[in-house]
């Protein structure tokens, strides 16, 4: 490590700077993790690390030391500048910028195989719903996340923090619209499922096994029509005393979690 970084014109900080805009992530196909469980799941997955910022306050564990001898740029970085520069509220002392895992043609293929299932996230805004909602799918098995445009980055800082270091055990796959979603249900030979507030067949009474797309729809204006008339199953929550709706991640769960009462 060198000299402990002191100002706002460092190169590297005006990198984090960058790194905290979506457009610039998409762009460099980096994102920035903070936090020891976040940064430490990125390496126990072999994720690829650029650099490793360290608040100046922040203890030294063997493992910083060790990334350093695999290539990563390690900085000691001033407890006022860290703080300046991290999205944590509580600051964590440890930020890392790491390559955004990719998606390539083979794991496109395996997670659409035969008998797997994917959440579809219909434009879901809340950073909170989002990394919740991966989170889950991994514990319940879910093999892939599909996003559609107008979703929320999920490569933002609150949700990667949200998905507990998750968001590196299940492939996301983006999608332009939803036509090209209803053609993937088609040449795969998946079920589309979508939440309606009452007509539908209770969650209980499907069946979510397997070969299903489980959209979870916006906060305030839920699914798109185009995906409801498509769909093949619609699925009603019961609900009582005057609620009518869940918070997405909790209906998201209760779905998820069907599937694994079943199996």
């Amino acid at each position: 490590m060198s000299e402990v970084i002191c100002s706002e014109k460092n190169p590297l900080i005006k990198r984090i700077r960058k790194l905290q805009q979506k457009k610039k992530r998409d762009a460099s196909g980096q994102m920035i993790i903070e936090g020891s469980n976040l940064i430490r799941e990125a390496v126990q997955k072999g994720i690829c690390m650029d650099a490793l910022l360290i608040s100046d306050i922040y203890p030294s564990e063997p493992w910083m030391e060790e990334l350093s001898t695999r290539g990563v740029r390690v900085e000691r970085v001033d407890a006022f500048l860290f703080e300046k520069i991290t999205d944590a509220r509580n600051g964590v002392g440890l930020l890392a910028i790491v390559d955004r895992p990719v998606v390539d043609e083979s794991q496109f293929e395996n997670c659409f195989r035969p008998g797997s299932n994917c959440v579809v996230l219909d434009r879901l805004q809340d950073p909170g719903n989002i990394g919740t909602i991966i989170r889950t799918a991994v514990a319940a098995g879910y093999d892939a996340i599909v996003t559609m445009k107008g979703t929320g980055d999920v490569y933002s800082p609150k949700v990667l923090r949200a998905t507990a270091g998750m968001i590196f055990d299940v492939p996301i796959v983006p999608l332009s619209d939803r036509r090209e979603l209803v053609k993937l249900a088609h040449d795969y030979g998946k079920r589309i499922a979508v939440t309606t507030p009452d007509g539908g067949i209770p969650y209980y009474d499907c069946d979510l096994r397997q070969d299903v797309f489980l959209v979870i729809g916006n906060e305030g204006n839920g699914i798109g029509d185009e995906l409801i008339e498509a769909s093949d199953i619609r699925v009603t929550l019961p609900m009582y005393g005057g609620i009518e709706s869940l918070n997405a991640a909790v209906s998201a769960g209760i779905l998820m979690y069907e599937r694994v009462r079943n199996i």
